[in-house]
């Protein structure tokens, strides 16, 4: 069984649709954009025919930043840094799969990544680590050699859909000013003022 950690995000819904999961997952661990992630995961499976569970792990009190309505911490690159954030999700989807046969855990990580949970040293050493314990799962990040630009045209990702995405750091609707927001509006209007679809 492969398994994506889906956000209803940009990359995470353009690797999706390019690598077709037996399973996508949208983990609600407290963020506050949790279901804004949510309803745009489910919209995307349901375009691309693909499978969405969402798991449910109350660790709010456990974030910082933006992520978690709080001030960033000192300790991290940026506003919405969560403590943790991607050895959390792969740690908790592989608990919850590993009895029904997960092998492949598929993360959003992509070579424009600032932060340190989505470089390929971090990547290596999670694929290591859950590769040595039981069930070993490999932990994989499939556009980690790309940039969104890229991800989109290797993917087939429809550019028409880039509205059905949802990538705030803030809160269940679209905030516009958080670096997500920033992001998903910038390709928009790129692709939106194009002839390329």
């Amino acid at each position: 069984m492969r398994l994506l950690l889906l956000s209803g995000g940009v990359d995470s819904s353009a690797i999706a649709w390019w690598t077709r999961p037996d399973v996508c997952l949208t983990v609600d661990y407290g963020q506050a954009p949790a279901q804004g992630e949510i309803q745009a995961a489910a919209g995307i499976c349901r375009e691309a025919g693909l499978r969405h569970e969402v798991l449910e792990a109350g660790l709010g009190h456990l974030g910082s930043g933006l992520m978690a309505g709080r001030t960033a911490s000192p300790v991290g690159n940026a506003a919405e840094w969560w403590p943790y954030r991607n050895q959390m999700l792969v740690t908790l989807a592989a608990m919850r799969f590993v009895a029904e046969g997960v092998q492949e855990i598929m993360i959003g990580a992509l070579e424009s990544d600032r932060h340190l949970d989505g470089s390929r040293a971090f990547l290596e050493a999670m694929d290591r680590t859950m590769a040595l314990q039981e069930g070993s799962v490999r932990v994989t990040a499939p556009a980690h050699p790309y940039t969104t630009e890229e991800l989109l045209k290797v993917s087939g990702f429809p550019t028409g859909m880039l509205g059905a995405t949802f990538s705030c750091h803030r809160a269940e609707m679209p905030c516009g000013g958080c670096s997500g927001c920033e992001k998903s509006l910038d390709l928009l209007d790129r692709y939106t003022s194009s002839a390329t679809f």
